[in-house]
């Protein structure tokens, strides 16, 4: 039987890169490429009939989704740190009475329909993306990468206070936000020419 070739197919996270060696048994087996940057060798028919969609990370959120899942009728999820993170993103983005409506929700700034209704969803992603939920304050927040996009996880990570406010929109009289050698957070405004320290 003819091997069909599978090179830049796209099954779920994978994308065919090449062929790879086959097995004993000589079935076919190709090389992926993964959206999250991982690299699996998969048996063609095992890509075919949808038994393997990812490198494996798409499983790991798959369980970890399902155990926020499972504990949501003993856990008041509600109360958690992570909780208040996932409101406060809908908050900046869906509610015109917040007061930083204007610089996200009111800018065009989204929440994506995977997280927008579904914590779940959205603590599986955080948990598998460097959350941690007892991490000191500020060393563990949201960020969107690119500042005038959208949340969603293409778009987000966890980062620093530092690494935040440094990753903010272009404005006149930014505040650029650094820690300091006495281990305190500082910050500067920006008044164009020179750094005037706040």
């Amino acid at each position: 039987m003819k091997t069909i070739d599978e090179t830049g197919n796209r099954y779920g996270r994978l994308t065919v890169v090449r062929r790879a060696d086959s097995t004993q048994g000589g079935e076919a087996r190709w090389l992926c490429h993964c959206e999250c940057g991982g690299e699996k060798i998969v048996r063609g028919t095992k890509l075919r009939r949808g038994e393997t969609r990812s490198c494996g990370c798409l499983e790991q959120e798959t369980r970890v989704y399902n155990g926020y899942r499972r504990m949501r009728p003993t856990h008041n999820m509600s109360r958690s740190r992570l909780y208040g993170v996932w409101t406060g993103m809908k908050k900046r983005c869906c509610n015109p009475s917040h007061p930083h409506f204007k610089d996200y929700g009111g800018r065009g700034i989204s929440v994506c329909d995977e997280w927008l209704d579904d914590f779940y969803a959205f603590a599986a992603w955080a948990l598998s993306h460097g959350y941690d939920e007892n991490a000191p304050k500020g060393k563990c927040t949201l960020d969107r990468i690119d500042s005038d996009g959208d949340y969603c996880p293409e778009n987000c990570r966890f980062a620093d206070m530092v690494v935040q406010q440094n990753n903010r929109r272009d404005r006149s009289n930014d505040v650029q936000v650094y820690l300091g050698q006495d281990g305190i957070y500082h910050a500067s405004h920006n008044c164009g020419r020179k750094v005037v320290d706040a």
